[in-house]
């Protein structure tokens, strides 16, 4: 398979061209151009979550431990004294990296459910319904935001695949075929789990009427231009 420092370097390559395309189609601000871009990177580094070691999945939990243990002391500022605060951050935050890592690591195998299409549709799906419904952004912007993650992980699971084939002996590896592929249909019960979760996320997604009709007048606007 491919190292983490491929897998971060071709990701931001192709999301950052793929921004600066919807820039230059004037589908994208330049603020926009940096989220999606940054998305895009995300999602080609998230299908090694499942790699307890890897460090994708420290950064996932460390970055998750820090956030959680820091909405607990919020959330009790009033209730405890300072250096109880403290001792509260320090076990939410250790839990969660160390403990929860662990656990995440023994449920989960690496190449299993996180690296196919299934997943990188949950992810995508994810992204483009919490920005939509929670952060209540534009329907054009969830959905190029879930769309850039989706991107960037399938370009992790097309890398995977392109590294398990040997050029130079003209042979493929026993990893070929693990990486890009719908689902992982060796647990039945758990690929069914990951199809209904996909139905749940698209029933709150925003219409894509409403980007067909933007992007349309955006293009007749950029052929006027020209003619002009």
């Amino acid at each position: 398979m491919a190292n983490f420092n491929t897998h971060l370097t071709v990701a931001t390559s192709i999301s950052g061209t793929f921004a600066l395309g919807l820039f230059a189609a004037e589908l994208a601000t330049a603020k926009a151009v940096f989220f999606y871009w940054l998305l895009g990177t995300i999602g080609g580094i998230l299908p090694d979550i499942d790699a307890p070691h890897s460090i994708p999945a420290k950064l996932l939990f460390t970055v998750s431990g820090i956030v959680l243990a820091s909405l607990l002391v919020v959330s009790q500022f009033n209730q405890f004294f300072w250096v109880e605060l403290i001792v509260l951050w320090i076990i939410t935050f250790i839990g969660c990296r160390y403990g929860l890592l662990k656990l995440f690591g023994r449920l989960t195998s690496h190449r299993g459910h996180f690296h196919s299409i299934l997943a990188a549709l949950l992810f995508g799906l994810s992204i483009t319904v919490m920005a939509y419904q929670s952060l209540a952004v534009h329907a054009q912007i969830a959905w190029f935001a879930g769309g850039f993650v989706f991107i960037g992980y399938l370009v992790h699971l097309l890398l995977d695949e392109i590294y398990s084939v040997d050029i130079t002996q003209q042979r493929l590896k026993k990893s070929f075929g693990s990486a890009f592929k719908l689902a992982n249909t060796r647990h039945k019960f758990s690929t069914l789990l990951l199809i209904l979760a996909n139905i749940f996320l698209l029933l709150w997604t925003p219409s894509l009427d409403k980007i067909r009709h933007h992007t349309y007048l955006s293009l007749v606007q950029i052929v006027q231009r020209l003619s002009h």
